[in-house]
């Protein structure tokens, strides 16, 4: 969990000069060693998730590591299943030693950049490490004055503590700023998600904040290069965007949710943070396989100065999206029912569509189908439609099993798993769902399946955010 995190949150910092050496040589010894070798990783910056490596072999416990880089950074040094961040600039000659199996606790450093890595050390140890600075599982049970308290008392430690290691061994300005700026962010980040992860954990017992409770948010200084590089940021600011959604009470099922997101971003936002956040609402609809508004939120992406080896990289994202993505034109069919009616996907237009697939040796289909009988009942209100099509390569097999079982609504049959429309929904197995709208358009590829308690509400939201006529 800890490499995830560190990985997601991996960034380069400030360009220096061209006279600097392209490269970092890092040497060290392990006692203990738990693996043959040792691993650098880095992400070219927070909107490029790609990871890189650099590898070295040890050698009698011992290794050199050398590293292309041209500008300050963030990377996560990796041995066996131990990882700690590490501060690199262009031109370090520095060495370390640890005994694995205590990485964090035993690292010891020399030569340049020594001094920073010891408190980037000290800084996970203590405040990372350490459960009673974290939220979970305890600190988020506390009202939201005790809380406040909580994350006050954490970052003058962290102030105090930095103050007094810098002290003794001082570091450069660059990393002083960018602690700084991880004190500030880390503090913000927790204050801004404390009510909604506590209303989740806490189900029982939900609060809602003050009214000046989010007025931080005004203070903070998102332009600054120190606050767009911290480790903190990125996480800080994905959370940022859920929450402007939220406050301007967007919501998620409508298909038009992440296009909305990305205006409301730019509005809200300016210069290195909007571009940050609006290549991560991209990204967010890419992987939610809402691909509607893409195209555009690139074109204007790129247009507003969104840097173009970012807009590059979505870009390919979208040109390998193989899949049916929200927007898309739902594939049409035409089917047999259980009396040989031809039902076509085309009659329905005007209402929302549930289009369910399943076969009759599925034994979860066997089991959801009870629950989607109450469904059916359930939305027969509304201007909405539930298909279920059988995929079967027996007719006969299907039949029996919707007449023995009474399954009502629109049962139709499709002859075996190589059928074109298999192929056309991109079906890998069944039981599989999908969600249309009045217009023919995929709204989703993933709704909630029939045995879930909430899929009548979110058909209902998908309802009321397509404007289909209640009954």
């Amino acid at each position: 969990m800890r490499r995830m995190l560190l990985l997601s949150l991996a960034l380069m910092l400030t360009v220096y000069p061209s006279f600097a050496q392209n490269k970092v040589v890092l040497k060290g010894k392990i006692q203990k060693n738990l693996t043959e070798e040792v691993t650098l990783a880095s992400l070219p910056s927070p909107l490029h998730p790609e990871e890189r490596q650099t590898v070295a072999r040890l050698e009698k416990g011992e290794f050199v590591l050398e590293m292309s880089l041209t500008e300050a950074g963030i990377v996560e040094f990796i041995h066996g299943g131990e990882s700690v961040p590490l501060y690199l600039e262009p031109g370090y000659e520095m060495s370390l030693s640890f005994t694995a199996g205590k990485m964090l606790k035993t690292l010891k450093f020399t030569g340049s950049g020594a001094n920073e890595n010891s408190y980037l050390t000290l800084h996970s140890l203590h405040f990372d490490e350490e459960e009673d600075y974290q939220t979970l599982p305890d600190n988020i049970k506390l009202p939201e004055s005790e809380f406040l308290k909580f994350l006050a008392y954490r970052k003058e430690d962290q102030l105090n503590t930095f103050k007094a290691q810098t002290a003794k061994y001082p570091v450069n300005e660059n990393f002083r700023k960018l602690i700084m700026a991880e004190i500030e962010y880390s503090y913000a980040n927790d204050r801004l998600t404390f009510y909604d992860l506590r209303n989740r954990v806490i189900l029982n017992n939900k609060l809602t904040p003050s009214a000046s409770y989010y007025s931080f948010l005004t203070k903070l200084d998102m332009k600054q290069p120190a606050s767009l590089q911290c480790i903190s940021f990125p996480t800080f600011l994905r959370n940022y965007v859920d929450f402007l959604a939220r406050q301007a009470n967007l919501i998620p099922t409508d298909k038009h949710y992440f296009r909305k997101v990305f205006d409301l971003v730019g509005q809200q936002l300016d210069g290195e943070a909007r571009h940050m956040a609006q290549a991560h609402v991209i990204r967010q609809s890419l992987q939610q396989g809402n691909v509607l508004h893409v195209p555009a939120m690139l074109q204007d992406f790129e247009s507003n100065g969104g840097a173009p080896a970012v807009h590059a990289s979505l870009n390919r994202k979208l040109e390998s999206y193989g899949g049916l993505g929200v927007g898309s034109t739902a594939p049409e069919f035409s089917l047999k029912d259980v009396r040989g009616d031809t039902v076509s996907l085309s009659d329905f237009r005007g209402k929302i569509v549930y289009l369910g697939f399943w076969r009759t040796d599925c034994g979860l289909c066997l089991v959801e189908q009870p629950h989607a009988q109450e469904l059916f009942r359930k939305l027969q209100g509304y201007d909405v439609v539930m298909i279920n099509i059988g995929v079967e390569d027996d007719e006969q097999t299907w039949r029996r099993a919707v007449e023995s079982r009474g399954l009502s609504g629109v049962q139709l049959y499709l002859k075996g798993q190589e059928a074109e429309l298999v192929k056309q929904y991109g079906l890998r197995d069944v039981p599989a769902y999908f969600l249309i709208d009045e217009t023919g358009s995929i709204i989703s590829t993933k709704p909630r399946r029939p045995i879930d308690r909430e899929a009548e509400k979110e058909i209902l939201q998908h309802v009321m955010s397509n404007r289909a006529s209640v009954k």
